[in-house]
């Protein structure tokens, strides 16, 4: 059954968001490893490396327990862990895009792309009932990635039992609970704009049938869940009901 997260983000790259990187991915190579070394940087933070070892224990609890995974979907929504007060403006797009590229048109037009892709994003985050929720954009880069890194789209109930077992693993981790509004926003946004640029790229590969532009964008979100997850894409995979991680 299609998963109507990863169905309607699709559609919202397709329709709004494909035109731009069709013209960005000529010069690909160059940029994605700015891309990639932005992400690195913004994930060395004791917050993200304590969450994923939480996760990685939660994880297996809830993965072996139908009634803890229940619980901690419960908890999820009632007294999330993990959301954060925004600001007025957006902390990271500036930034993220001049790191792509430093044409003046290319930059207004990434500006545009990523701020539709952050709309749609937020769209269905309110819906799942996760707004302004750190796990639920660490959720969304995770199925991304593993979506354009496998070819496959992990079910909902699968990236809604990992929101919450992540909310849990970074709520858990007292680096993570001491970060500012302003500092969990940023992180937030890291999260979003990575996955919407993947799933840009994809979109367009897939369109365009460059076989040689989609194994790039295949590249880059192993790159992308190894560190964000700190596990080896072949030492993970989705099942119906959640993600199993092996070390």
């Amino acid at each position: 059954m299609p998963n109507p997260l990863m169905t309607t983000l699709t559609i919202a790259a397709t329709l709004i968001l494909s035109p731009v990187l069709a013209q960005f991915s000529g010069y690909t190579n160059i940029n994605m490893t700015a891309v990639n070394s932005f992400l690195r940087v913004q994930l060395d933070s004791a917050a993200v490396r304590t969450a994923q070892q939480n996760l990685y224990r939660i994880n297996q609890r809830n993965n072996a327990s139908q009634s803890a995974q229940a619980a901690a979907r419960t908890q999820a929504q009632t007294a999330p862990q993990t959301t954060f007060r925004p600001g007025p403006q957006r902390l990271m797009l500036s930034g993220f895009v001049r790191s792509l590229s430093s044409d003046p048109a290319i930059v207004r037009e990434m500006n545009t792309a990523l701020n539709e892709g952050f709309k749609a994003f937020e769209a269905e985050a309110r819906r799942l009932g996760r707004p302004n929720n750190v796990a639920m954009a660490f959720t969304y880069l995770v199925g991304v990635c593993y979506m354009v890194h496998y070819g496959e789209e992990p079910s909902e109930t699968a990236l809604m039992n990992l929101q919450a077992n992540t909310d849990a693993a970074f709520g858990s981790s007292a680096a993570f609970k001491a970060l500012s509004a302003q500092d969990r926003q940023k992180l937030y946004e890291t999260f979003v704009l990575m996955a919407t640029l993947l799933l840009m790229g994809y979109t367009v590969a897939m369109e365009q049938n460059d076989q040689e532009l989609l194994n790039t964008y295949r590249e880059i979100a192993g790159v992308a869940l190894e560190s964000v997850l700190g596990v080896r894409p072949d030492r993970l995979k989705f099942t119906a009901t959640g993600l199993e991680l092996r070390r």
